[in-house]
């Protein structure tokens, strides 16, 4: 009995092991293709659609990057301009009556006082300055800024320029009160001043647009008459008092020889 037993349990577990192994089969595949078309449609989904997100994303991004990059080439290009527009308010003591005058900055005449006129445009330091001195058939001279605070900033001052241009009617010069005393002040020859170039006053650059429709209709009837001393201690609070038609820049920016006309 216990061979027949033992054959007996030996074809049970036989059996048993078979059973066991073809259930194992069977739920591996149900769980393959029942569950795997779930896993195709959703988690494929879900990988084609992350596959996509990051392309998109990137192409924005990059997208993005070359607008930025063509912005700071465009102000670059600016920025590295020898054009600078000024824009003239209170033409002929008119409130409101406006001209642009673009000058172009001539860095082989003046290589130091174009680098200095270059700085004062970038701090937009000419904006609301007033006119304060004309003088018929010679000069309009600017350059003193309305914030007494802003213009002890900029009270440095420059190296003289040696003398290659003549100070023709239309070009613009810095005003100085001695050798190698350039600061701020700056001046439009309006008519041809060659006696003074022999005084070291060196051109910078010179009016390509505007002459005739703005800087000779710059307001004259205050001359020399505000005092630059209570201008540099109490700027346009002075002036707007005293001298409410000096004529203007309203603005003083660069521009570049694309937008010259």
């Amino acid at each position: 009995m216990r061979v027949k037993g033992k054959r007996s349990d030996g074809a049970r577990a036989k059996h048993f092991f078979l059973l066991f192994a073809l259930a194992f089969v069977v739920v591996i595949l149900i769980k393959s293709f029942g569950s795997g078309s779930w896993h195709s449609k959703a988690a494929n989904d879900e990988e084609h659609n992350l596959n996509k997100r990051p392309a998109a994303s990137l192409t924005a991004s990059q997208d993005n990057q070359v607008a930025s990059d063509r912005t700071i080439t465009k102000n670059e290009a600016v920025q590295n301009s020898n054009f600078v527009e000024f824009v003239f308010s209170n033409l002929d003591g008119e409130p409101g009556k406006e001209g642009t005058v673009i000058v172009q900055l001539m860095p082989e005449w003046a290589p130091l006082g174009v680098e200095r006129i270059k700085e004062l445009t970038a701090a937009k330091f000419y904006d609301e300055c007033r006119v304060f001195r004309v003088i018929h058939r010679f000069m309009a001279q600017l350059g003193i800024n309305g914030d007494p605070k802003i213009q002890k900033l900029f009270k440095k001052e420059i190296k003289d320029d040696p003398v290659k241009t003549s100070n023709a009617r239309g070009t613009v010069t810095f005003a100085m009160a001695g050798p190698n005393t350039r600061t701020t002040q700056i001046f439009f020859n309006k008519v041809d001043n060659k006696y003074l170039d022999g005084q070291g006053f060196a051109p910078f650059g010179k009016v390509v647009s505007g002459l005739e429709e703005v800087i000779d209709h710059i307001n004259e009837e205050y001359k020399e008459t505000p005092n630059q001393g209570k201008i540099q201690n109490r700027g346009n609070e002075y002036l707007l008092h005293e001298f409410p038609r000096l004529s203007f820049i309203k603005t003083a920016r660069f521009v570049s020889s694309a937008d010259v006309k």
